[in-house]
């Protein structure tokens, strides 16, 4: 196939590019019986941006923690989300399982935009120290999220 349409292989290179890059920025990654999964959910945390410094207003009361404190090289337990028995409903529900502890974390106003812990959602621990490190680059203004980057990528060509 693709020796014969030639042609067509930068057009599924950036077809793929887009589908990972929304999937790591829109997604959530857990660890299942030791392989990584990449879940999107429609639920509202798919919606929240990170809220640097701990001013995020939607998660779980147990994430006392911010990017700017948490240790860099052992990650909290409670953000591996890791599952130590195989169930398929379980397999097929994981994020929602995940955040069934999640709610509003303070009293929040009219037209103000929730935040998410980004943290709650780094699920593999061999990505640990690379996802805060990205969160307190972001947090500082030294870089951009993916998404954003990939958005204003798109917007030039």
């Amino acid at each position: 196939w693709s020796y014969k349409n030639y042609d067509y292989i930068p057009f599924v290179e950036q077809e793929l590019f887009s589908l990972c890059t929304f999937t790591e920025g829109y997604g959530y990654v857990s660890t299942l019986l030791g392989k990584t999964h990449y879940t999107v959910d429609s639920g509202i945390s798919t919606f929240c941006n990170h809220g640097c410094n701990g001013t995020y207003t939607y998660g779980d009361d147990d994430a006392n923690f911010s990017e700017m404190d948490v240790d860099l090289y052992d990650p909290p337990e409670t953000v591996l989300n890791k599952a130590n028995i195989y169930s398929p409903v379980f397999e097929r529900h994981l994020r929602q399982i995940l955040s069934v502890g999640d709610k509003i974390l303070r009293d929040i106003k009219k037209d103000e935009e929730i935040f998410c812990n980004y943290l709650s959602y780094v699920g593999d621990p061999d990505n640990w120290e690379e996802d805060v490190g990205g969160l307190r680059s972001q947090c500082a203004g030294e870089a951009m999220g993916e998404i954003l980057q990939y958005e204003l990528e798109e917007s030039i060509q």
